[in-house]
């Protein structure tokens, strides 16, 4: 019978949008969700990505001071991909530091608040001394699971709980190469690795369904209705959001690592449609390196490569109405009235 309190290792390259989700998900440790679970985070853990390792970690540390949750442990994790990239990101669309360089943070003490154990090591540990009962959301590039995967192989494979993914695509429309998403192209080997490798299919949100989603969340109201509550969180992320997103002319207000940790939460209320594939990823393509490659011929009987098991649960369509009250409730706002999506 599945535990219904469930510990969550949450292994980001905080960004605003890590930001958003690891609040959510610390807010919910409050709560009595559907289906009689609890939850409870028992590590942050940081990977290269939105910004280098150094940078992610110190801002999970910052979030951590807005939200007065130090009692929370951080791990820092992997500094590279598995294999070195031959080219630049460049886009840089949060910024050098991960929070648009915008500074006066939250004085945080790497040397006195930052675990000594490596991410990797301490994920195979919790999972380790909690068989069966630890749930992975991954909301960056998947270097430090596959590390994992790669040191322990099935003694860490075997002891895992759920694995949340957001990542790849569905119709190859990519926002970092014309057919890769961010995360899976920051480390193509280790998403490879990830879903090659995995025994019970992974939920995975892709980018598709988060930019093409109809949220009703305008950025007029994320910056002046749900930026006008006074908490030190919300506070930070509206000023780096204005910075980061006004420039650009955003008219929609999209937060994907928050999208999963909804459907993650509140799975009956977010997924409107999903469905099981094959997946992999593609590694070689000129055009194509780092996209999604889902077999569309499932349950038919093909070659042994299309033939293989399923290993994924994709969401196609999420529902737009129950994340904005779950994003006002994450950032204190006191209209949301998320006991409804709670029974």
């Amino acid at each position: 019978m599945e535990n219904k309190k469930r510990l969550v290792i949450y292994d980001c390259d905080i960004g605003t949008d890590d930001a958003w989700g690891l609040a959510m998900m610390l807010r919910a440790e409050e709560l009595a969700l559907p289906g009689g679970r609890s939850i409870k985070v028992v590590a942050i853990t940081t990977v290269q990505g939105n910004t280098d390792v150094d940078n992610g970690t110190l801002n999970a540390l910052r979030i951590l001071h807005t939200l007065d949750r130090r009692d929370v442990p951080v791990f820092r994790g992997c500094a590279d991909p598995i294999v070195p990239r031959s080219w630049a990101y460049t886009n840089l669309f949060h910024g050098h530091d991960g929070l648009n360089d915008l500074g006066d943070y939250p004085e945080v003490s790497v040397e006195q608040e930052l675990q000594p154990e490596h991410a990797v090591n301490a994920m195979y540990r919790l999972a380790s001394q909690h068989p069966g009962q630890v749930d992975f959301l991954l909301c960056g590039p998947l270097t430090n699971f596959a590390n994992c995967i790669n040191l322990y192989g099935q003694a860490f494979l075997d002891k895992i709980g759920g694995v949340y993914i957001m990542g790849g695509n569905i119709f190859g429309k990519g926002n970092v190469t014309k057919s890769a998403e961010f995360n899976f192209m920051m480390d193509p080997e280790a998403a490879h690795i990830a879903l090659e490798r995995l025994s019970c299919p992974a939920l995975i949100l892709p980018w598709e369904p988060c930019i093409d989603g109809e949220f009703g969340i305008t950025l007029d109201w994320r910056l002046n209705v749900l930026g006008s509550v006074d908490h030190p969180f919300v506070k930070l992320l509206t000023r780096v959001e204005r910075s980061m997103l006004e420039p650009r002319g955003f008219q929609k207000w999209v937060s994907c690592d928050s999208l999963l940790t909804a459907a993650y939460l509140f799975p009956e209320a977010m997924i409107a449609d999903q469905r099981e594939y094959y997946a992999t990823v593609e590694l070689t393509g000129a055009h194509t390196r780092g996209q999604m490659v889902l077999d569309h011929l499932r349950g038919r009987k093909v070659d042994a490569i299309h033939g293989k098991k399923n290993n994924v649960r994709v969401v196609r369509r999420l529902n737009g109405e129950p994340f904005r009250t779950i994003i006002a409730w994450t950032g204190f706002l006191n209209e949301a009235d998320i006991a409804q999506l709670c029974i």
